[in-house]
């Protein structure tokens, strides 16, 4: 997918930084043109590596609807984060 600059600036406002000390961890993602993520059948939606969620979900998807065309959707970066760590980070935050 090809983005101008002010679509690119436009979604990265939109994007919430989070401190890489309570980052766990990095997961990809599928989501459709409207931002909504595609999920397998057993409810896994993120994957270790981009190609790994591709290769997933046209498998699943591809099973049922012959038409599915993985072009259409893009890959999206997710931060997978350690709940005890966010709730220490806010706990010092607010101190």
């Amino acid at each position: 997918m090809i983005q101008t600059i002010e679509q690119a600036i436009k979604t990265e406002n939109k994007r919430i930084k989070i401190p890489a000390k309570i980052r766990f961890d990095v997961g990809y993602r599928i989501v459709n043109e409207y931002g909504q993520a595609l999920a397998l059948r057993n409810g896994a939606i993120i994957f270790d590596l981009p190609s790994m969620a591709v290769r997933a979900i046209k498998k699943e998807f591809g099973k049922n609807d012959p038409d599915f065309d993985i072009e259409k959707h893009s890959v999206e970066e997710v931060a997978i984060i350690n709940l005890s760590k966010l709730h220490s980070y806010f706990e010092e935050v607010e101190d």
